[in-house]
């Protein structure tokens, strides 16, 4: 496989961490630079008081957490980007996909069956859906889920 732009989407989970370690190894071996994408799904009508103060302060620790992931990337020699997006977090992911002209998107996935995955969705299914590049899905590992 050749890539030169690997975007992977985080919500600072175990397993999206684990789903960034799949990204890194692959940007290493095919010289490709990483963007992490963390989406904040925030609904305006749910914080109708104080929504400046709590925005601020999710920004300055989605800041951060994007912060340290990317120096994981860094440190092994990947060029790495970091950008967040508000909305629906399989939309923005393959938005954010294509402004950057991805090769290849990698999402974590938890691997739910049934009435669960009936009932949450699949925000990975959802950009496997909707991408127009491929798509590279990382189980969660036990641990993780």
């Amino acid at each position: 496989m050749s890539a030169k732009r690997i975007l992977v989407a985080t919500d600072f989970s175990e397993g999206s961490d684990e789903a960034l370690l799949r990204a890194i190894d692959l940007a290493k071996q095919t010289g490709a630079s990483l963007e992490i994408v963390y989406v904040i799904e925030l609904d305006v009508e749910q914080f109708p008081l104080g929504l400046y103060d709590t925005h601020r302060d999710l920004g300055a620790y989605v800041d951060r957490e994007l912060g340290r992931r990317a120096e994981i990337a860094r440190r092994v020699g990947v060029v790495c980007h970091t950008s967040t997006a508000e909305g629906n977090a399989a939309t923005e992911i393959v938005k954010r996909a294509r402004d950057v002209e991805a090769d290849v998107i990698v999402v974590g996935t938890h691997g739910r069956k049934g009435l669960v995955h009936v009932l949450l969705g699949s925000v990975a299914e959802r950009v496997v859906h909707r991408a127009t590049c491929p798509v590279l899905t990382v189980p969660f590992s036990k641990k993780a889920a």
